[in-house]
């Protein structure tokens, strides 16, 4: 039955003006929604209240064989398949919120929805603190077993993607536009391995185009999908904010890293940690340990620093500047400050980033 439940509610879901809450209402007041959809006259009344009058005459229209059948072949060209909550790989944890999605489109291993997840998100202009941060906790947590869920988005929710499959582990995610568009199309490549090697997932109907409203919506199920969410840095109005507002009342664990107070992608976050302090989080073992996990052990560098290396690294822990920059903080002479960084570069404490700028490594 669950089949032919499922067709009807790919069927219903593909009419414009059925929403996945009118889905959920159909489905409450109608019952099993392949026989709504195989007798829709009968259910005349009660569609065009919950739907609308001109609503149910397009449902009412399309309700034919070829329609339903192109509505799979779609599918099946662009490589995607389709689940319903009533499906047992459908994940406990987002049937669980009030405005679940009825239907899931996905491309990749859908078993991945019920392994342990983790998500992490952040802003998409990560500074290079933010891109070090993202890039060692994602590395971390895919290396002890965690699947790493994240937006696709640039940034942060590429940065955690990319590291999990830099560890030959796979990551879902979860987009605001239909399967077969890829928002940003800078990550059409990364899209791909991710369907190859993970979960690609979206409620949107396949040619949904990225409207803005999509991305806040679809963070409920980023934070759905996780029993714990990280930001790795954060602005003020970052969207990555709204997932942690779903993550507080899902009852989810929320993990934040304490950014640059200097810098305004830290600001959201920084905020964040003012309102729930025992979020904060400095190192991969701050996590592990909750989830009661071996910890990492993290060797001591052994290393020593002089009064004005300390002062340098310092400086560049607030974030990176240009050599002019130091320059100025320092005082020193241009070959002087050139010997110092070249030390400080071989001993791992800093790097250089670019064009003259460094920071810490």
């Amino acid at each position: 039955m669950s089949g032919k439940n499922n067709e009807a509610l790919l069927f219903l879901n593909s009419v414009d003006g059925i929403t996945q809450k009118k889905l959920t209402e159909i489905a409450e007041v109608c019952g099993e929604p392949c026989e709504v959809v195989a007798r829709l006259e009968d259910f005349e009344d009660k569609l065009t209240e919950i739907l609308g009058a001109p609503v149910y005459r397009l449902a009412y229209s399309l309700n034919n064989a070829d329609y339903k059948n192109n509505l799979k072949k779609e599918l099946s060209d662009i490589g995607a398949e389709y689940i319903s909550f009533l499906d047992d790989e459908y994940p406990d944890t987002l049937r669980e919120i009030p405005d679940f999605p009825v239907i899931l489109f996905y491309k990749g291993d859908i078993s991945l929805l019920n392994k342990r997840l983790f998500s992490v998100v952040g802003t998409r202009s990560p500074s290079v603190y933010g891109r070090k941060v993202t890039k060692e906790f994602s590395d971390e947590l895919s290396r002890a077993g965690f699947v790493i869920v994240s937006g696709l988005a640039r940034g942060v929710d590429s940065i955690a993607h990319r590291a999990a499959l830099d560890n030959n582990m796979p990551t879902v995610a979860v987009c605001g536009t239909g399967i077969d568009v890829v928002y940003p199309a800078e990550n059409r490549e990364l899209a791909a391995q991710i369907a190859e090697r993970g979960l690609i997932i979206t409620e949107y109907k396949p040619k949904t185009p990225p409207l803005n409203y999509h991305f806040p919506h679809r963070n409920r199920i980023i934070s759905a999908l996780s029993q714990s969410v990280l930001v790795t840095e954060a602005g003020e109005n970052s969207g990555s904010l709204i997932t942690v507002n779903y993550a507080v009342d899902q009852g989810k664990n929320v993990y934040i890293v304490p950014g640059n107070i200097y810098s305004q992608e830290s600001r959201g976050a920084n905020k964040f940690l003012k309102k729930f302090q025992g979020a904060i989080v400095t190192e991969i073992n701050d996590i592990l340990e909750d989830n009661n996990l071996k910890t990492r052990f993290k060797a001591e560098t052994g290393v020593v620093l002089d009064i004005m290396e300390t002062l340098i690294v310092t400086e560049l822990e607030k974030g990176e500047k240009h050599f002019d920059e130091l320059i100025a903080i320092t005082g020193l002479e241009v070959k002087k400050l050139s010997s110092i960084l070249t030390s400080l570069t071989i001993m791992g404490q800093i790097e250089e980033t670019g064009n003259n700028y460094y920071s810490v490594s």
